[in-house]
Order: C-alpha cells, then sequence, then structure tokens
C-alpha cells in the first residue's frame, strides 16, 4: 500500500513538469510539445535563419550536415533553457 502510495506521488511529481520555452523567430515564445521539447535552436547562415524547439540530438544531426562556409560563418546555437536561444 505504502508503495503504491509513493509511486503514484513520484508520477504526480514528473507529470506536473513545464515545458520548455524557446523563442520564435520574429519574436514571441512558444512553449514546446512533448517530443519535440529537448532543446532550443537558432539558426542563421545568409538569408537562411529559424528559431525553434528540437529534440534531443537534433543538434548533433543539424551540426553534422554543414559545410565548411557555414561551420565558420554561420550562427548556431543550441540550448536546454528557457529563452536561451
Amino acid at each position: 500500500m505504502r508503495t503504491t502510495a509513493l509511486l503514484i506521488l513520484l508520477v504526480v511529481f514528473v507529470c506536473t513538469g513545464e515545458a520548455l520555452k524557446c523563442k520564435k523567430l520574429g519574436g514571441g515564445s512558444e512553449v514546446c510539445a512533448p517530443g519535440n521539447d529537448g532543446v532550443c535552436i537558432h539558426y542563421k547562415y545568409k538569408r537562411e535563419e529559424f528559431k525553434r524547439c528540437g529534440a534531443h540530438g537534433e543538434c548533433q544531426e543539424i551540426e553534422s550536415s554543414f559545410k565548411p562556409q557555414e561551420t565558420l560563418n554561420a550562427v548556431f546555437k543550441c540550448c536546454t533553457r528557457d529563452l536561451c536561444n
């Protein structure tokens, strides 16, 4: 009985955690959807730019696809705190 009560409390604490919030391009912010709430991303290179929520591992995937010029000149930030992008 006691174990069940502790398990229920643990589930309640885990489920009430707040979702990550990221800045959006053009201003404002968004609450990240479950499954897409691991990181905030900001990317800018030449005329292409985005700010958005992303999944864990997505930053490494994006960065590994950079061409040499992007590696030197792009703005690229991945972070895990609210509104850090």
